[in-house]
């Protein structure tokens, strides 16, 4: 029931329109993800709590907005992350029947695969946020050497802060970013936002979406809570 009337006011992809292949591999391969995103978006358009809405209370909201014929508010979105070369962020927009491209930008993801491959749901959006974590930074030769040696003569590991991540050791380097503006949460902490770089198109985050001011602000007024993003790895496709 939830997902046809989704679909009739515009929240869930409808078969009739006309989207790009690339949407379609992403819907058959991630379905959770555009039905939790259709949810989500459903929840913001009427005014309820997101994501915590119960079963009951979503189905009946469902059923009262379909009877009134309520229409999603917005424009249907969906955003593509490609992680080729260089990489960028495409915004794609339902407009009468037709998926179409209404932003394009160059954009870098994580480094050492930190920002994997897949879809989720925007499920917070900030204008402005301070981040906090920890980034990956690879140990050299010599580094690894030493720390090897070390660990073979017994040596603790304790408070060093290095492990293996993605088939490399990293030392991990704490951030506190503040400033960081225009920010759409999608996969725990990651998210689209902007970030100032001496140039984009490259992966140089901790796992992150950035792009220029510009674009950023422009992707965080095209799209809403619920939009789906894709990450996709042409290469790895190949």
């Amino acid at each position: 029931m939830l997902i046809p009337a989704l679909t009739e006011m515009g929240f869930y992809p409808s078969a009739k329109w006309q989207t790009p292949p690339a949407f379609h591999a992403a819907l058959k391969a991630a379905p959770s993800a555009f039905r939790q995103g259709a949810i989500l978006q459903f929840e913001a358009a009427d005014a309820l709590p997101l994501g915590k809405t119960s079963q009951t209370s979503l189905k009946q909201a469902i059923s009262v907005a379909l009877n009134g014929r309520f229409r999603n508010p917005w424009p249907y979105t969906w955003v593509l992350v490609s992680k080729g070369r260089p990489e960028t962020v495409t915004v794609w927009a339902v407009s009468d029947g037709n998926m179409i491209s209404v932003l394009h930008t160059r954009a870098n993801t994580g480094v050492l695969h930190s920002t994997p491959d897949g879809s989720w749901t925007v499920y917070e959006r900030l204008p402005l946020t301070t981040m906090q974590g920890a980034f990956p930074v690879p140990l050299t030769a010599y580094q690894q050497r030493l720390y090897a040696a070390g660990m073979q003569d017994g040596l603790s590991a304790k408070g060093l802060d290095i492990t293996p991540w993605h088939g490399t050791m990293v030392r991990w380097r704490p951030y506190d970013d503040h400033g960081i503006k225009w920010v759409n949460y999608f996969d725990q902490g990651r998210a689209l936002h902007y970030f100032p770089r001496a140039g984009y198109g490259w992966p140089q985050s901790a796992g992150c979406v950035e792009m220029p001011d510009k674009a950023a602000h422009q992707v965080y007024n095209a799209i809403h809570f619920g939009t789906v993003v894709t990450v996709s790895n042409p290469h790895a496709a190949a």
